[in-house]
């Protein structure tokens, strides 16, 4: 049985969100034609953890920066800079990573997120002859801090070092667009593959036509995610609307947020839940409201949601129009007036009509439930 090397940042346990809940169904979906191995990042500072989950061998190699990335303390503009130079650039990491590859063996290399572990993996794999996927999951390759000058050089680095990439998948189109169109993987063979949903799932509450509406919302607590402009939005609609808010999450608007709740009742903070409880929670809503300021590269809460039988109002940005079913509940811009707008549209919607969306969202779960046959078409014989 050939040994696949899957690469990402961070592993189960630890799970920040989607791209390491894809990488973890990936790599256990792989086992029945592969011996896979999951090369990620642990918090210790020496020694190399050897663990098995779920079949799946898993090397946890210590950070040789100057911090573990999940050691939440308030750092410098100038400290964060530095971390990312030296994932840039980090001898004894690459010497780590170099030996680990001899050790390990693998017939084939598929990196995801890189931030602690470093792009010179590609060369590695390539100077040892091995091929080498890579999925596009964030903007990291592009704009890893928040200094364009400084991004250039890491722009530059990053383009040049993806030339030993054999094979190179985007989440969404758009993503993988945002990348070819820059330079990056000119050597590769391009494919999108969407990520995999296939959670349990839990039984719908039931919508009462008239009833106010129970909303959720599913993600990290940033501004750019949007949250913020969903409770302002809030307080101008009719609790005969909207009864109930529930908010899961974690971040660095939560003390803000949890002073909206102290004024607004509706509001019903959650904070972060392990994933089957946001799935229950997601069975128990009307509706999902995405409000995400950026360009998200997937948009894996809408097909949880819609897994879920739950519809989606989401904005018109980055990959998420891809996935969003029904085009009607993508806002054009996210902004108070229009969350309010398509709230109260979905507020008046007949029985019928909303049964029929719930519907609508099952189905369009369904393609996300497998994708492993699709990057075994990719990886060679």
């Amino acid at each position: 049985m050939k040994k696949l090397l899957i690469v990402n940042s961070f592993y189960a346990p630890t799970v920040i969100g989607g791209a390491e809940v894809s990488t973890q169904l990936l790599a256990e979906g792989l086992l029945k034609k592969y011996r896979v191995v999951v090369l990620t990042t642990g918090p210790q500072r020496k020694n190399v953890i050897k663990e098995n989950i779920n079949g799946v061998e898993v090397y946890r190699i210590p950070c040789l920066n100057i911090y573990w990335p999940l050691n939440k303390k308030n750092r410098s503009i100038i400290i964060k800079l530095f971390w990312h130079l030296l994932n840039l650039i980090n001898p004894l990491q690459f010497l780590l990573i170099k030996k680990l590859l001899s050790e390990i063996n693998p017939d084939i290399v598929h990196t995801q997120n890189l931030s602690g572990i470093g792009t010179y993996i590609w060369g590695l794999s390539k100077k040892s002859k091995i091929y080498t996927v890579h999925t596009i999951r964030d903007y990291s390759l592009l704009t890893p801090v928040k200094n364009n000058i400084i991004n250039k050089m890491f722009f530059y680095i990053n383009k040049k070092r993806s030339e030993n990439v054999d094979y190179v998948v985007g989440i969404s189109r758009f993503i993988l667009e945002k990348h070819t169109k820059n330079g990056f993987f000119p050597n590769s063979q391009e494919q999108v593959i969407h990520n995999i949903v296939n959670s349990e799932r839990y039984q719908r509450r039931q919508r009462v036509e008239g009833a106010p509406l129970v909303i959720g919302y599913f993600g990290q607590l940033e501004e750019i995610k949007g949250i913020q402009i969903l409770v302002k939005a809030l307080r101008s609609i009719n609790p005969k609307i909207v009864s109930k808010l529930i908010i899961c999450g974690s971040g660095e608007l939560e003390n803000d947020l949890q002073n909206e709740a102290n004024k607004d009742l509706r509001i019903d903070l959650k904070g972060k839940l392990d994933l089957q409880s946001v799935y229950r929670l997601m069975a128990e809503v009307d509706i999902t409201i995405v409000p995400s300021l950026w360009e998200e590269p997937f948009g894996r809460v809408i097909i949880e949601s819609y897994n879920q039988g739950t519809p989606v109002i989401a904005g018109n940005i980055g990959g998420i129009p891809e996935v969003v079913s029904n085009s009607s509940f993508l806002m054009p811009n996210v902004n108070e007036n229009y969350i309010i707008k398509f709230i109260e549209r979905f507020y008046y919607l007949k029985s019928d009509q909303y049964q029929k969306i719930v519907e609508e969202s099952y189905n369009a779960s369904e393609k996300y439930r497998d994708n492993i046959s699709m990057y075994l078409n990719i990886y060679p014989e």
